[in-house]
């Protein structure tokens, strides 16, 4: 009798822990300690876009993933320019773009698929990465970064990388310039800092693909990070997620208030947190943000989503995948090398995938 009654007891144990776990199963918890549950409905959604954004969706991905087993999520980083096009013409279901589509590039969105919602679900850094030996902490002001793009600085000991860098040995070699191939976010959020800043020295203006004055083109942040780290004397630009697992250095940038600084997630959030956020979720680049610590090259890179879908089915993956993304998913940002969304940003963000229908 006494073990039958213990057994019954062990058994009513199990039950208990198997229940718990099972409660958990699509429950994550959040950084305040409580349990956020997460949305799941069983479907496959895919997107492409940003190169700047597809190391940390691909960890959203996993992470989704593995509380959603009935949901598959597909990303390409193609570029945002290429993503674009994918996304309007309707070979994927969500887009990724650095910068916001232009007036025309959403006209043709919207005549195929309707009104396009566009969300910003991560910032971060564009990191000047180089390769350059015996030198470790390059400083680069604004005019003197943007006369290396522009083809007028062509040696690493000219003058004006001398007058950043006092005191550091120089090497006399040439400056190999690498830069994107293809349309890039990237490359928009890059030129459009160098025309703000340097007007009178870079003149080649500012979008996802430019006349480039200089330089060897490679695809995708991936590309230009693999021809910096193949080519001594090369300087590149990519998320600081490329340059980190390249473990390439990058350069401290010469900030509005004075200070160099790296492309860190405090000094990325810093500039960020100037931004202005229209009612559109639109956020335009704020290239001089005035803080001390502020990285100047930061910037948003956004999600684009049809807002009334034609699926309905593919629709609540999608929901379910963008919730994630802009809610819990933020919190993998720092160690990925990113910035998490400010919290008033996640609100509104939040609001706009649940206008997605």
């Amino acid at each position: 009798m006494r073990r039958s009654l213990g057994l019954v007891a062990v058994l009513a144990a199990l039950s208990m822990v198997a229940a718990a776990c099972g409660s958990d199963n699509n429950k994550k918890s959040s950084s305040s300690g409580t349990t956020v549950p997460t949305a799941c409905d069983p479907g496959t959604v895919s997107g492409a876009g940003s190169t700047f954004v597809a190391n940390i969706a691909q960890q959203w991905i996993k992470d989704f993933q593995s509380k959603c087993s009935g949901a598959t999520v597909t990303y390409q980083g193609v570029g945002s320019g290429a993503g674009i096009q994918q996304f309007t013409a309707g070979t994927v279901d969500f887009g990724a773009s650095d910068v916001v589509m232009s007036a025309a590039e959403e006209q043709g969105a919207v005549a195929k698929g309707g009104q396009v919602s566009t969300i910003p679900w991560s910032g971060g850094g564009i990191a000047v990465e180089y390769n350059l030996s015996g030198v470790s902490n390059l400083k680069l002001s604004p005019e003197t970064l943007a006369g290396i793009f522009a083809g007028k600085i062509k040696s690493w000991d000219d003058q004006a990388i001398k007058n950043d860098n006092s005191g550091v040995s120089l090497p006399s070699s040439g400056i190999q310039v690498i830069h994107r191939s293809d349309g890039s976010g990237t490359t928009a959020a890059f030129t459009g800092y160098l025309a703000a800043v340097a007007p009178m020295v870079w003149t080649a203006g500012a979008a996802k693909d430019v006349p480039w004055p200089t330089g060897q083109g490679a695809k995708g942040s991936d590309g230009v990070t693999a021809a910096v780290k193949q080519a001594s004397g090369a300087i590149g630009y990519a998320e600081v997620s490329y340059a980190k697992g390249s473990g390439l250095p990058m350069a401290s940038i010469k900030n509005a208030a004075g200070s160099f600084v790296q492309p860190d997630a405090k000094n990325v959030t810093a500039a960020l947190s100037e931004a202005q956020i229209p009612a559109d979720l639109k956020i335009k680049p704020n290239y001089m943000p005035t803080g001390a610590d502020a990285y100047p090259i930061s910037t948003f890179t956004f999600v684009l989503a049809y807002t009334k879908q034609k699926d309905p089915a593919k629709g609540k993956v999608l929901k379910d995948f963008l919730t994630y993304a802009v809610g819990q998913g933020q919190s993998t940002a720092d160690m990925l090398y990113y910035a998490p969304l400010p919290t008033d940003l996640q609100t509104k963000d939040k609001a706009a995938v649940d206008a997605i229908s």
